[in-house]
């Protein structure tokens, strides 16, 4: 399988809202290159811009708010919980496997060629079928990975977008270790607690309404 505590990490990168909007006095053409995941609005000349020009902007620290989203924690023990679950049955087949290779190679020397033969054939065959349950295990894995990585980047873009309504930031600038790095901002400007803040109380109240319909 693969290193669960980083399943997610990348998904915020795209979670991150670019949500760039500026009034200049005069137009000035500005290079956009697309990346795969977020947009960066490369300036190649300062434009000129008027002088009672000013801009709202938010910062988002991408690490702090996977660190404390409760969504996340949740969406991560659940990839652990199905990691656990394949392994220990891929376990369990692969050690019942390798005690019938043994009993084999402790029974080979009084087989017949036939008996032996045969018992080899079926020992390759049940030995492919590990392997083949390995493989589905992983494909399976990786499309459950896709699905909660799709919730989680669904439900933070959404409630950014959301929270944006009111706010009205020109720019929300999202930082993490992975990419997007800010070099320089003013700590008035970090929304990270506000959008953590927001997403828990949209999560517990979410969590309880759905734990009210459980329990009818």
């Amino acid at each position: 399988m693969k290193n669960i505590s980083l399943a997610l990490n990348a998904v915020l990168i795209v979670a991150v809202a670019a949500l760039y909007y500026l009034h200049f006095s005069e137009k000035t053409p500005i290079n956009e290159e697309i990346t795969s995941e977020v947009e960066i609005v490369d300036v190649k000349k300062t434009p000129t811009i008027s002088k009672d020009l000013t801009s709202k902007i938010g910062y988002l620290n991408v690490d702090s708010l996977q660190k404390n989203y409760k969504l996340y924690a949740e969406l991560i023990n659940k990839l652990k919980a199905r990691e656990k679950k394949y392994d220990t049955e891929l376990t369990t087949k692969s050690a019942a496997f390798e005690k019938k290779v043994m009993e084999f190679q402790k029974k080979a020397p009084t087989m017949t060629q036939f008996e032996g033969q045969t018992r080899q054939q079926e020992l390759a065959e049940e030995e492919q079928k590990l392997y083949k349950l390995k493989e589905d295990f992983t494909i399976k894995f990786q499309a459950e990975e896709a699905k909660l990585n799709d919730e989680f980047q669904k439900t933070v873009k959404d409630y950014i977008k959301k929270h944006n309504e009111k706010s009205k930031y020109n720019i929300i600038i999202g930082a993490s270790q992975l990419g997007n790095v800010v070099l320089d901002y003013n700590e008035s400007i970090n929304i990270t607690n506000d959008i953590v803040s927001g997403l828990n109380e949209q999560y517990d109240k979410e969590k309880g309404e759905k734990d009210k319909k459980e329990n009818k």
